[in-house]
C-alpha cells in the first residue's frame, strides 16, 4: 500500500469541491461533522443526499486508481473474516471479500482513511488490498451478515426476579386478600411479562363449615 497516505477524506473533499459536485460549505460541514462524531464522511454525504452513491464511490475510484468491486458484483468467501475484529468491520463497515494466503481483500464503503485500513492490517497480520465499493452495499451486507449483538438486559437474575414475584401474587389470591391493599403498584416487568400471564389465577376453596 505505497499510496495509501492518499486515502483520507479531506482529499477526497478538496476533489468533490473542485468539480462542483458537492458544494463547498456542506463539504466542509460534512467533514467536521465526521471527525467529531461516529459517522464516516462518506456515510453522511450519501445519507444527506449531498452526491449518489454511485457517482461518490465512481470519483474514489478515480481519484485513487482503484477497482470498483462492490458486494453485490461480487459476494464475499465467508472465510476471509475468520480471524478478524467483528467489531472493527461494523464499525467501519469494511467488508473482507476474499483472502489468499496473507493478502486479504477488502471493499471498502467508498474511502475508508489510510489509518484505519493501517490499523487492520496491524490487528489481521495480513496485507490489506483495498477496493471501492458503495456505502448502501456495504450497510446491507454488514447488516446482514454480521448484525450487532443484542444488548443483555438483566440476564436470568431479571428472569429470577419475574418468577418471585409471580409466587407472591399466586399466594396473595389464594388468602383472598384484594390487590388495592398492596401500598404501590409493582414496577413494569421487561418484555410486557406479568404475574399473571406467568402463574394464572388459582380458583379460591370454599371455607369449611
Amino acid at each position: 500500500m505505497k499510496h495509501s497516505y492518499r486515502f483520507d477524506y479531506q482529499s477526497l473533499a478538496e476533489i468533490l469541491g473542485q468539480r462542483g459536485l458537492v458544494e463547498p460549505q456542506r463539504l466542509k460541514a460534512a467533514l467536521q461533522a465526521s471527525q467529531a462524531g461516529p459517522t464516516s464522511f462518506p456515510e453522511l454525504l450519501v445519507s444527506g443526499s449531498l452526491i449518489a452513491d454511485w457517482d461518490l464511490s465512481r470519483v474514489v475510484c478515480d481519484l485513487f486508481g482503484l477497482p470498483f468491486l462492490p458486494v453485490d458484483l461480487y459476494a464475499p468467501v465467508p472465510e476471509a473474516q475468520i480471524g478478524l475484529d467483528l467489531d472493527f468491520l461494523r464499525q467501519h463497515r469494511v467488508v473482507p471479500l476474499t483472502r489468499h494466503k496473507r493478502l486479504l481483500t477488502i471493499a471498502m464503503p467508498a474511502l475508508v482513511p489510510a489509518d484505519i485500513l493501517a490499523q487492520l492490517q496491524t490487528m489481521s497480520d495480513l496485507q490489506v488490498v483495498p477496493v471501492v465499493g458503495t456505502v448502501h452495499t456495504n450497510n446491507r451486507w454488514i447488516l446482514e451478515h454480521l448484525p450487532a449483538p443484542l444488548p443483555q438486559t438483566g440476564g436470568e437474575g431479571a428472569w429470577n426476579k419475574i418468577f418471585d414475584e409471580g409466587d407472591a401474587a399466586v399466594l396473595l389470591n389464594l388468602d383472598g386478600e384484594q390487590a388495592s391493599a398492596a401500598p404501590a403498584p409493582p414496577a413494569p416487568l421487561p418484555a410486557q411479562v406479568s404475574p399473571q400471564s406467568v402463574f394464572p389465577k388459582l380458583p379460591v376453596p370454599p371455607k369449611s363449615r
